[in-house]
């Protein structure tokens, strides 16, 4: 009997979580519906990597995940901040966004009301990753 070919696991917010992040992205209809938009996210004290910056592009009816400064010079819509240990429980489904801005640890920037009335679209993110999640791996904090 042959072993299971493994595939290898992405560890969050490295360079190939944000290619699967991308592919997952793109691959999702109600994803593309929310476009154009832009959204940044910085997440801060991450183990080993200090800050991680990357935006993530909703336009023509794809999507894609840029990293860190490689920006291509669209302005962020959105920005959501957070440090590495609170991005890991909203990741993990151990604490909700709402929680984590309620007690400060998830700041909003940018065009705020814009978020407010795409909220419910915003779903389609959550539902687009889910299958990323589940193989995605976390280091302490």
């Amino acid at each position: 009997m042959r072993a299971p070919t493994l595939r290898p696991v992405p560890e969050f917010l490295s360079r190939a979580w944000l290619t699967q992040l991308e592919a997952a992205l793109d691959a999702s209809p109600t994803v593309a519906a929310l476009a154009p938009l832009v959204i940044e996210q910085v997440v801060t004290r991450v183990p080993g990597q200090g800050e991680v910056r990357y935006r993530i592009s909703l336009a023509a009816g794809r999507a894609r995940v840029i990293a860190g400064d490689d920006a291509d010079g669209a302005t962020p819509d959105v920005r959501l901040t957070t440090d590495y240990e609170t991005a890991v429980a909203i990741a993990t489904g151990e604490q909700n966004a709402q929680i984590a801005l309620a007690h400060g640890r998830l700041r909003l920037g940018g065009n705020v009301e814009l978020l407010v009335r795409r909220a419910e679209g915003f779903a389609a993110l959550d539902d687009a990753t889910a299958a990323l999640r589940a193989v995605t791996t976390y280091r302490s904090p």
